[in-house]
């Protein structure tokens, strides 16, 4: 799968980043960055991914010209050793959904995308929804069914302005909840709610 032995932990980290806000680049490495907020976040990422990164994160500083606000944001890139990962993942310059996503999908792989590009749902607390609109038509039926023959979740494709979003149904819910808690560090838990309390998570079970 990698042009580096990944162990299974490292692999899942990989899909689920490259799923959500995670990048390779033309050298064939794989760029982690969130928003300066989400420092935690980035740093659990590096240490998971330990054996193939490259420098710690750093923190990184833009302006926008047009308003001159600045920006901050914490980054790491891993060493070159993505292209095979590059080859599933991308159709050109665009990234893409895998003809074969089923098969490195799993719950910690889930987590992680979750992590990145997922929330509440906005009309019921006991609901998911994944930022999906990087991907094509297409790929969100492909996404939709993944998730259902792999996880079985009831899922939906929503249009949301020019993008997509995949919603996680309330039925769903507990079992979606189940696979990815003890994965969802502590700092990210505010974005799952406990489906038996419906409390807000705040504190971690397993990293």
């Amino acid at each position: 799968m990698s042009t580096v032995n990944l162990t299974r932990e490292e692999q899942a980290v990989v899909v689920g980043s490259l799923l959500g806000d995670g990048y390779i680049d033309h050298h064939n490495s794989l760029q982690v960055e969130q928003g300066l907020q989400q420092a935690e976040y980035v740093h659990w990422k590096f240490r998971m991914l330990h054996s193939i990164a490259g420098k710690p994160p750093r923190v990184v500083t833009r302006i926008d010209t047009r308003n001159l606000k600045v920006y901050r944001s914490i980054r790491f890139y891993t060493r070159c050793v993505m292209g095979d990962f590059r080859n599933l993942f991308y159709d050109g310059k665009r990234k893409i959904v895998p003809c074969n996503l089923g098969e490195l999908l799993d719950d910690l792989a889930l987590a992680v995308w979750f992590m990145d590009d997922g929330s509440r749902g906005a009309h019921t607390l006991q609901g998911v929804v994944f930022n999906t609109s990087g991907f094509s038509g297409d790929e969100q039926f492909h996404l939709q069914h993944i998730l259902r023959e792999r996880f079985d979740l009831e899922v939906n494709v929503h249009h949301v302005g020019k993008g997509y979003q995949l919603y996680v149904t309330s039925g769903s819910y507990r079992n979606f909840y189940d696979r990815v808690v003890p994965y969802v560090i502590p700092q990210m838990q505010y974005k799952l709610v406990d489906p038996v309390t419906t409390d807000f998570r705040k504190r971690g079970m397993r990293q």
